[in-house]
């Protein structure tokens, strides 16, 4: 199961690398963001169909990395040390020695 994880992680991400490497840049930066230029629903070509192709790619990013992230953690830990389970009685607790 760990490596089938990795093998999707690494496909995720060298598509997404090329995904985003793919794109024509916007103009406007971070005013696209705040409200300026084009509106994030609107648009036209292949820019909408990139960017939910991008998203997609990085909510599985971020699902395999978690999936990892976990696995890690399960893989790492020791196993719990079998308990002893006797039968027998314990040993009587020694009385105390006599003295003065």
């Amino acid at each position: 199961m760990y490596g089938i994880l990795i093998f999707f992680h690494l496909l995720v991400s060298v598509i997404l690398v090329l995904v985003v490497l793919i794109q024509q840049p916007q103009k406007g930066g971070m005013a696209t963001i705040l409200g300026g230029g084009e509106s994030i629903f609107g648009g036209g070509g292949a820019a909408p169909f990139m960017t939910k192709v991008t998203t997609g790619l990085a909510i599985a990013f971020a699902v395999t990395s978690l999936g990892l992230v976990l696995l890690s953690a399960q893989r790492a830990r020791p196993p719990a040390a079998p308990r002893a389970t006797s039968s027998q009685p314990a040993p009587a607790q020694p009385g105390p020695t006599g003295g003065d």
